[in-house]
């Protein structure tokens, strides 16, 4: 007995000690069948380390390759312009100056130029430009001088994988990227909403874009006419940027016989920003307009005047109709504008899930652009204002599912018309449920127009929608909460304050007065109009 005792307390130690002696002991023992370890849940191995970065190609040298003065090592100056039929990478501990009047280029879509000089500086002088599919600028500090450009539009390499970007089809529709491309094809057994060229793509990584735009349609069998997508440009400075000059990723033009091609990407990070350059990711002109792209600005001190283009490209075939307004993202107070520069557009720039954490500061839809929150269920929500302006558009659900909802979440929602004396009717629309809360308000100089098929819900104090002349119809219900207010006209509007007319006052009703028809049948000489049905 004494004997047996002692050779199981050797065996369970021996377990205990060295569990993979313990099954070469056990022949019918498997770590796949046992049930010691299915107590402890399931059993997933550690993750492989991740694959190394594929090695930098050797730098180009400044004097033998470039052609230049000096070292990349202390200070590299390129008096001369060259040429390059191939990706280039320049790399050094010092400073590299391109002097004014001087070219680089390498004019092949998707070709790269990499510069990497992060101990120093980089600049390129007065008159000076890069032409390339994608320029990346690493430095301690960078100046892009009055007058200089780097140009990568119409250069795009491939977009990514598993977008639709690009147009199918010889109907010359144009290149989808922030925005979408314009469709000029009539179809009556569709809505407006339903047709568009390339779609938009990049929504998650619009504070850090990295994509090439897409390419326009065209509309022929035998030629390919369509724009080609713009390129990409990313500049990562440590210390100081001045951006005097200008920055252009705008998708290629595909004159009357194909779409545009959609605008690029640009990233610019920096400490300090200073200048009163331009930044371009615009969609192409062509038959029917290219989509555009996307900008973010991370610059925590901004001293400057820059001007930025984000705007759909014209359509030849259907003017009223451009490509679809791009993304601007400003990274610091994380706020979303989206603009389409007054060109008008049936076209929508889409705006997915919104972050929950940090929240966004501002969203601002203006100049004609035609946002669209297209889910079935959204929660809009920022920290500041959510502001449309100037013939905007945001709107909410599918057309398709009439249980979409959604929420507005934000200290302030304003609805500016604008100063002309007919002003366009600002446009709130909604499948099911709108919801105000903590004091938010949706305000309008103009005309304000909320259409739903369910709910609207003013839940508590300070809750306010208000306009000049107020128009709410379809709503099966209505709810005011205490300290709420629905009010037009305006508190204390003089007769000096604008009066607008509706559109409907024309014989030609625009297609957002259309749903319902008899949206174009309310009193006009009245300041609030109050439809509901059910």
């Amino acid at each position: 007995m004494a004997r047996f005792s002692c050779y199981i307390f050797l065996l369970l130690f021996i377990f205990t000690i060295n569990p993979c002696l313990a099954v070469d002991q056990i022949d019918e023992f498997s770590i796949i069948d046992s049930d010691l370890l299915s107590s402890h849940g399931d059993y997933s191995p550690p993750s492989p380390p991740p694959p190394s970065l594929p090695p930098l190609p050797p730098s180009l040298s400044c004097e033998e390759d470039l052609n230049g003065i000096g070292s990349l090592d202390t200070v590299c100056e390129l008096n001369s312009s060259f040429s390059f039929d191939s990706d280039v990478y320049i790399a050094g501990n010092g400073s590299f100056h391109v002097l004014p009047n001087v070219i680089l280029s390498c004019p092949m879509k998707g070709c790269s130029i990499s510069i990497n000089v992060s101990r120093g500086e980089f600049s390129l002088g007065q008159n000076a430009g890069v032409f390339t599919g994608t320029l990346f600028v690493s430095a301690r500090n960078a100046s892009f001088s009055k007058g200089s450009v780097v140009n990568v539009s119409g250069l795009a390499g491939q977009p990514p994988a598993q977008t639709s970007g690009t147009p199918s089809g010889i109907q010359g529709a144009g290149g989808g990227h922030g925005g979408r491309g314009a469709s000029c094809v009539s179809d009556n057994m569709k809505l407006p909403d339903d047709v568009w060229g390339g779609d938009a793509y990049s929504w998650s990584s619009l504070d850090k874009p990295w994509s090439y735009g897409s390419k326009g349609g065209t509309t022929s069998k035998e030629e390919d006419y369509g724009g080609e997508g713009g390129g990409r440009i990313r500049l990562e400075v440590e210390e100081a940027i001045e951006v005097g000059g200008s920055l252009l990723a705008n998708g290629g033009d595909g004159g009357v016989k194909g779409g545009g091609g959609s605008g690029g990407s640009i990233y610019i990070k920096a400490h300090r920003m200073t200048g009163s350059g331009w930044l371009s990711a615009s969609g192409g002109n062509g038959f029917a307009g290219g989509g555009g792209g996307r900008i973010s600005i991370n610059v925590f001190s901004r001293h400057d005047d820059i001007e930025f283009f984000i705007h759909g490209g014209k359509s030849f075939g259907c003017p009223d109709n451009s490509g679809a307004a791009g993304t601007y993202y400003d990274a610091v107070p994380q706020s979303l504008i989206v603009s389409n520069h007054n060109m008008s557009t049936n076209t929508d720039t889409l705006l997915m899930e919104f972050p929950k954490q940090p929240l966004w500061t501002n969203v601002h839809v203006r100049d004609h652009a035609k946002a669209s929150v297209p889910l079935l269920w959204s929660r809009v929500q920022v920290r500041g204002q959510i502001r449309l302006s100037c013939s905007a558009v945001l709107s909410f659900g599918l057309a398709h599912f009439a249980s979409s909802e959604f929420e507005l979440m934000a200290e302030e929602l304003l609805m500016n018309g604008g100063a002309d004396a007919i002003v366009a009717t600002s446009l709130l629309e909604a499948s099911n449920l709108v919801v105000l809360r903590e004091s938010s308000v949706i305000h309008s100089n103009a005309n304000l127009g909320v259409h739903g098929q369910g709910f609207l819900n003013l839940s508590g104090p300070g809750d306010t929608i208000e306009a000049q002349r107020l128009i709410l119809s379809l709503f099966f219900s209505i709810k005011v909460g205490p300290g709420s207010i629905l009010r037009g006209p305006l508190e204390n509007a003089s007769d000096n304050d604008m009066a607008p007319r509706l559109y409907c006052e024309f014989q030609d009703c625009p297609i957002e007065l259309l749903h319902p028809p008899e949206d174009c049948n309310v009193n006009s000489s009245l300041s609030f109009t109050l439809q509901v049905f059910g």
